[in-house]
């Protein structure tokens, strides 16, 4: 007789743990990433190369495949790809030391959801898979949204440990957005916006911590705020307001009403703490609003928020979003999970 497997204290089983197949050539790696992932994840299965990975994957069935790149044979673009044809159910998570803008966009054209750097990978990858099991992109930076798609739009978080960790992933961004001809609206605090025009300007941009610049439009978060949401509930109607006064900044863009706008802001930062329902309202909201039109935009929140939050809360936001940008440096485990 097949023994019972173990149950919780109220006598229900416990949720089984998402079935991960990892391929890597180095043992090591293998080994090390197999113990990292045990926590909060069924390794079913390793493989040494691609070919070795096809048929694991056909018969394991896994959720998620962490898949390297470089591998004797056949390499992970080409298995990647092989995986999608023969139709495998699991998502495809590239774990790699390629960093080039030209395997980022490859490992997306082949057919990966996701793109960790092994430099990276303790910090990254548990929280790559969870993402991307729950149906969002996880991307190694924002500006690899440009080489994924270079008419990418939609809704993307970014989590930041502390200020220097926003200006850094966003300036990348929006001197990114600028280069292709977007208009650019930055929405934050002032020491923020500050930050980010230095580096602007140190890349040639002449714009300011406020104000209108040419394609580049400053404010300030806390007024959006204040206009937005009246007696602490979200006014749709002043919503709807600065969205129409954003798009007409896109429209009078250099290309007229093929013009693209990303728009970098952290407002519904300001409701985590009080009201992380009337956050999660904005975000939903403002991805509705901004749909259809051509929008980039990125939210930004400080891995503080979450430290003392229910812990359904990160992942609650990460699901307002298509994609999501890797946590930095000591983030605490629960958003990695």
């Amino acid at each position: 007789m097949k023994s019972p497997g173990p149950v919780d204290s109220d006598g229900t089983a416990p949720p089984s743990k998402p079935k991960v197949l990892l391929v890597d050539d180095h043992p090591d790696i293998l080994k090390s990433t197999s113990r990292l992932l045990s926590f909060d994840f069924d390794v079913v299965g390793t493989a040494s190369d691609g070919y070795q990975a096809v048929e694991a994957a056909q018969r394991l069935d896994p959720d998620l495949i962490a898949l390297d790149i470089t591998m004797p044979g056949r390499d992970g673009f080409q298995t990647a790809q092989q995986l999608v044809q023969i139709g495998t159910r699991g998502q495809i998570v590239f774990l790699t030391m390629h960093e080039d803008d030209d395997y980022v966009a490859e490992g997306f054209r082949s057919g990966g959801r996701g793109y960790v750097l092994k430099t990276r990978l303790h910090l990254d990858l548990a929280n790559a898979l969870q993402r991307v099991l729950a149906g969002q992109l996880f991307v190694p930076s924002l500006e690899s949204l440009f080489v994924i798609d270079p008419h990418f739009s939609g809704h993307v978080a970014l989590f930041h440990e502390d200020d220097r960790g926003f200006v850094q992933g966003v300036s990348g961004l929006l001197a990114a957005a600028l280069r292709r001809g977007d208009s650019v609206s930055l929405c934050s605090s002032s020491d923020l916006r500050e930050g980010v025009a230095q580096r602007l300007r140190a890349e040639g941009w002449k714009v300011g911590a406020s104000g209108d610049y040419g394609p580049y439009r400053a404010t300030d978060s806390a007024t959006v705020l204040t206009r937005i949401i009246r007696s602490g509930a979200l006014d749709l109607d002043r919503l709807r307001d600065v969205v129409a006064e954003t798009e007409e900044m896109r429209i009078n863009g250099a290309r007229g009403a093929q013009s693209s706008l990303t728009f970098v802001g952290n407002v519904s930062t300001h409701l985590l703490d009080p009201q992380p329902e009337l956050a999660l309202e904005l975000e939903h909201a403002w991805t509705e609003l901004t749909h259809p039109l051509r929008f980039v935009t990125v939210c930004c929140y400080p891995t503080s928020r979450f430290e003392t939050a229910d812990e359904r809360l990160f992942p609650q936001v990460c699901a307002e979003h298509v994609a999501v940008t890797h946590t930095p440096e000591g983030s605490p485990r629960s958003l990695r999970m």
